[in-house]
């Protein structure tokens, strides 16, 4: 039996053009058609057409949400990463097990973002593209890394006021705890064929070296 337009968008039928989509969608399309794009070519070999064209709509459509290339990066990093920063602070203020536990949860979610291959495509270009584009940087670090190091301080104090981590130096340098993570996607990077890492072993040598830096301890009570 045929099939109406009308029923396709009662269902929300998967096979249904973007743009016969509800205008609410689109933002999302054209985030995922922004990641792909920059997972593919970089920032600056990105280009807003050919993002509009992933999304199935025009480029005029593209530029009701988003003023250019800048803000579309803007909106695909605090999307792909800004997310999980966000949940990491939420979760540090209701979190009821250990700091080890809650450790380990961080580095699950960061690992599984680096292992995403397009997700980590945001932090590739940063690190890549970043010296030519000094702009792009400052506004990922005021918009992303600033509120990270703040929810891993969180956790970090957290920890000594449960009687669980000594305090120390990692307060003030909150971003040690992650730096491996940053080490693991280099490597991932540039010498995956050469000295592969096997995540799971490496997550948990991550961890281990957490754990004894920030002299932790089971509060026992």
């Amino acid at each position: 039996m045929a099939t109406s337009k009308d029923d396709r968008k009662v269902r929300g039928d998967a096979h249904e053009p973007a743009y016969h989509r509800r205008k609410e969608h689109r933002p999302d399309e054209i985030l995922a058609a922004g990641l792909e794009e920059f997972h593919e070519y970089g920032f600056t070999g990105a280009r807003l057409d050919r993002s509009a064209d992933r999304a199935g709509g025009s480029r005029s459509t593209l530029y009701l949400y988003f003023d250019n290339k800048d803000s579309l990066f803007d909106a695909v990093a605090e999307q792909a990463i800004g997310g999980i920063v966000d949940d990491i602070a939420e979760q540090a203020l209701v979190f009821e097990g250990t700091t080890e536990e809650l450790l380990r949860q961080l580095l699950e979610r960061f690992y599984d973002m680096i292992l995403t291959t397009k997700n980590s495509a945001i932090l590739r270009i940063l690190i890549s593209e970043g010296p030519r584009l000094p702009h792009l940087v400052e506004r990922y670090h005021g918009a992303v890394i600033a509120r990270g190091q703040m929810a891993l301080r969180r956790i970090i104090e957290r920890g000594i006021a449960r009687g669980e981590v000594r305090p120390g130096a990692v307060v003030r340098f909150p971003q040690i705890i992650v730096s491996p993570t940053m080490f693991f996607l280099i490597n991932r990077m540039l010498f995956s064929t050469i000295e592969p890492l096997d995540p799971d072993a490496f997550r948990e040598a991550h961890l281990d070296l957490i754990l004894n830096g920030i002299g932790y301890r089971e509060n026992a009570t």
